[in-house]
């Protein structure tokens, strides 16, 4: 896979899309998506746990996009063969549908995800020729970073050649420049993306300017990957339809016991007397509204959980009171050792 910066033209892109938890990556590449300027995109998806929930979300707003799926964890973590095969099926499933070639494959990594392991990985792909860009999202709502995801955070900054500021919306104007301080500390060669517009953000990140294409832009600063240990993935499951009441109450709980040690939650679980799996998706204790999900794309059930400084035997105490006979039984089990 070529990376340099004299490749032809008309060599398709492969854009790594990374960024901290729960900092807009699923919204940014669903609005680009959504657009003209999407067609012959391939999406690859990867999550931090098994329920690829932002696989379902990406696919539901388009029937026909060409996409991919990597539930093997956090992809910095276990990639092996994983991502070449992955990049293999979208191309094959491409040439079978006589479409042509992409113009652009796009991977959303995990929010956990270090930019150096994928970089070496794509680098030893030699079955097609790509054009290699880096992406990071930066959440203007909390645009520094804990010390413990200071490492992963500063290392998909670095690397990044354009970062794309999210969630313009919630903050003022000292607070986009506070982020645009923070993107411009770590990385002041890259194209900073601040555009209001969701739609324009989305296309100047994906289909970027001519400006940033002349843009000088410094080499990737590799940083040590950093020890995941004090990092913990879980995966709450019903074995059956829950009562709304007494998930909601096991959020609250769960956001109650972990305070600011709870990063990110999110997943598909079947509540009852609804057809269809509601979404749950959650940024540290602050939740979005949830709602409902296709059907047929929600192969797995259950809450992917990711917490700092929280062991199993927290999470397996406070739910016992939600697996009493009268309820699902549910089951909280560790996914990775982060």
């Amino acid at each position: 896979m070529r990376t340099g910066l004299h490749d032809r033209p008309t060599t398709p892109e492969f854009v790594l899309l990374t960024g901290s938890l729960g900092s807009g990556k699923t919204s940014l590449l669903c609005d680009y998506l959504s657009l003209p300027d999407s067609a012959d995109t391939g999406v690859i998806v990867n999550e931090a746990g098994e329920i690829n929930v932002d696989g379902a979300v990406v696919a539901s707003g388009r029937r026909d996009l060409p996409m991919a799926l990597l539930g093997n964890g956090c992809v910095c973590c276990s990639f092996g063969d994983d991502l070449h095969s992955a990049i293999d099926e979208l191309l094959v499933t491409r040439r079978q549908a006589g479409a042509g070639e992409f113009r652009r494959i796009i991977l959303e990594t995990s929010g956990l995800a270090m930019p150096g392991p994928i970089l070496r990985s794509l680098m030893r792909y030699d079955r097609a020729e790509y054009r290699l860009r880096i992406v990071s999202t930066l959440d203007a709502v909390d645009p520094e970073a804990a010390d413990v995801l200071f490492p992963i955070r500063s290392a998909q900054l670095t690397a990044a050649r354009s970062i794309v500021v999210t969630k313009l919306d919630r903050v003022s104007a000292g607070g986009i420049a506070a982020a645009e301080r923070v993107a411009r500390k770590f990385n002041p060669a890259a194209a900073l993306v601040t555009t209001g517009d969701r739609q324009d953000r989305a296309r100047a990140a994906f289909a970027p300017s001519e400006v940033e294409a002349k843009s000088v832009f410094g080499r990737f600063q590799a940083i040590a990957a950093t020890d995941h240990s004090r990092l913990g993935v879980f995966l709450a499951q019903w074995p059956g339809p829950v009562p709304w009441g007494d998930l909601g109450d096991w959020l609250e709980d769960l956001a109650g016991l972990c305070g600011d040690r709870l990063l990110r939650v999110k997943g598909l679980v079947s509540v009852g007397g609804v057809s269809r799996p509601i979404l749950i998706d959650g940024v540290g204790t602050t939740f979005a509204e949830p709602r409902w999900a296709e059907a047929d794309l929600a192969a797995g059930r259950g809450i992917v959980i990711i917490a700092r400084d929280v062991d199993l035997d927290e999470l397996t105490t406070m739910s016992a009171a939600y697996s009493a006979e009268v309820r699902p039984a549910l089951k909280i089990t560790s996914r990775r050792a982060a």
